[in-house]
């Protein structure tokens, strides 16, 4: 099989079933996390979840989940933990999106050599940096005492600016190469690329990040759908 007919049929299999378990997981968390804050997110976000990510002080912390010796403290805890947890594996599914798209996209010619490459490369960073988020937030959720906590919010900020920041620059670079496509799938581009540029308006203000997760959600879902009804190329 060429080179070019493997990677395209690659990467629309890996579409495929990690859109496929994104979608999935989706459902599972948005019921398992807390639909609010126990008393007030951080300001300008609505998701507890994600306003939880970029908290700042001990006190966003607490509004999310709860003063210590509030009685209900202990489920948004519980239930923040258990979203994370699974989190774990949907960590995995939207990077191996971006590693889908990549091949896709070398597949048809649209993308090659070490650009190729640095697109098969991000979606590690994503993840390490997801994974490293993801260790502070469990810790930070188990602290009652605000001055333990300033270690773990500095590195929070760090690990979750990480991963957010290379979702963005890798939708950013698949943006213009999706575009190109001449099928229906460069509409995906269009929201790839506006989902990078409110994504980095975050360095301005914040919750930007909010609404550029549910842009990028929206073209992953589009990614997913084409993925879905688009025939593999047939081997020579």
């Amino acid at each position: 099989m060429p080179a070019a007919t493997r990677d395209e049929t690659r990467g629309l299999g890996t579409v495929r079933i990690a859109g496929g378990a994104a979608v999935a997981l989706t459902v599972v968390m948005l019921r398992v996390f807390p639909v609010g804050p126990v008393e007030r997110n951080v300001p300008g976000f609505t998701s507890p979840v994600i306003g939880f990510e970029l908290a700042s002080t001990p006190e966003h912390v607490f509004g999310i989940l709860g003063q210590p010796g509030d009685p209900r403290r202990a489920e948004a805890v519980r239930r923040m933990n258990l979203g994370n947890g699974l989190d774990y594996l949907f960590m995995i599914t939207y990077p191996s999106i971006y590693v889908g798209i990549a091949l896709l996209l070398r597949g048809r010619g649209r993308v090659q050599g070490g650009f190729a490459r640095l697109l098969l490369f991000l979606p590690l960073v994503m993840w390490v940096g997801d994974a490293l988020e993801n260790r502070e937030l469990f810790g930070l959720a188990g602290m009652v005492d605000p001055a333990a906590m300033s270690g773990g919010l500095v590195r929070l900020r760090i690990f979750t600016t990480m991963k957010w920041h290379a979702l963005f620059g890798t939708s950013a670079l698949v943006a213009y190469p999706i575009w190109r496509d001449a099928s229906w799938w460069r509409w995906a581009g269009v929201a790839f690329g506006i989902a990078a540029a409110v994504g980095f308006a975050s360095t301005i203000t914040l919750p930007a990040i909010e609404a550029a997760g549910y842009l990028l959600g929206a073209a992953w879902l589009v990614t997913w759908v084409y993925a879905l009804t688009t025939r593999a190329p047939r081997t020579p």
